[in-house]
């Protein structure tokens, strides 16, 4: 054989060496790729029942904050008016012994002021339109009253008090309303 056989037979055979160590090479990372992408996907069922779990345990831990909101919401609300109850048997027990119509008065007066106080503190806020255009949202007629002194549908008289609670009408107020004589 002669050197350029020899050179031409090692160069083959330093090209099938590097085609061997290519393949080799490649087997490990195909598998190694694969692995990867396996455990990558079982990283991703595992992050996605642990999102799962979370979403349910936000939603269950919602749920018992709104049914504690529902059942003890009003809490407040009602030691105010515990308080205005205690103020009305304070009065009532006045009554009986025989004491000045004026202190009774005054009591009830103050009273009525706890009562205000207590939904105002709630949000309930009292409409008294005496004296302001009639607003069939905020006000119930109860009777008209011919008056050529008055606007036409103008309050006169508030028969009860309305009440408003954070801005909507929870009881509209009943009033006399004014409108033009018929005579002509």
């Amino acid at each position: 054989m002669s050197n350029k056989e020899k050179e031409n037979g090692l160069d083959q055979e330093e090209d099938l060496l590097d085609e061997q160590v290519d393949e080799s090479d490649e087997k490990p990372v195909e598998e190694e790729a694969e692995l990867s992408l396996e455990q990558q996907v079982e990283d991703l069922k595992d992050q996605l029942l642990r999102a799962q779990a979370e979403v349910q345990n936000v939603r269950r831990v919602a749920g018992q904050e709104i049914t504690k909101a529902r059942l003890y919401g009003v809490e407040a609300l009602a030691r105010e008016f515990v308080t205005v109850g205690d103020n009305l048997q304070r009065a009532l027990e006045s009554c009986n012994e025989k004491a000045e119509i004026s202190v009774i008065k005054e009591g009830l007066e103050l009273t009525l002021r706890s009562f205000e106080g207590s939904l105002e503190t709630a949000g309930i806020v009292p409409i008294n339109p005496d004296g302001e255009a009639f607003d069939p949202e905020k006000h119930e007629a109860i009777s008209v009253v011919e008056d050529d002194k008055k606007e036409p549908n103008t309050v006169i008289d508030v028969i009860q008090r309305g009440f408003t609670i954070q801005n909507r009408i929870l009881r509209p107020a009943k009033v006399v309303v004014t409108k033009k004589s018929d005579k002509k």
